[in-house]
């Protein structure tokens, strides 16, 4: 398991918000979201739906991705419009790969993502919340 440390979740967290939060900001013309959560209820449902998904297509799940991802001026929820977002998709084995790292994984297209994580508040807030 690769945990980190509440420590360095702070320098990850502040080294981000340094390097690309304001340019972000700068960007969509206000304070962008920089954390979005997911309850453990949710998460379990998720990987169990995906591993469900995965058997009736005859495909082993092995791994979620997580992408960055923004929503658009025009959608329609209102309080995410231009924010940004994270959203998680499954991934599978790539056969033959054999190398041992995320390239040997790819993304599994047929099998819905998870998105609409609740956005720190504020949405700028920075890690510790």
């Amino acid at each position: 398991m690769n945990k980190i440390t509440p420590t360095r979740a702070k320098e990850l967290n502040q080294n981000f918000v340094k390097t690309r939060g304001k340019a972000i900001d700068i960007a969509i013309g206000k304070k962008d979201a920089i954390s979005a959560w997911f309850s453990i209820d949710e998460l379990k449902e998720y990987i169990a739906f995906v591993e469900k998904e995965g058997k009736q297509k005859g495909v082993t799940v092995n791994g979620l991705r997580v992408y960055f991802g923004a929503y658009a001026d025009t959608d329609i929820e209102i309080p995410k419009k231009n924010m940004s977002t994270v959203f998680f998709v499954p991934t599978q084995a790539n056969l033959g790969s054999g190398n041992g790292g995320d390239g040997d994984n790819s993304d599994i297209g047929d099998i819905d993502g998870l998105n609409h994580g609740t956005m720190g508040e504020p949405p700028s807030a920075t890690y510790p919340q």
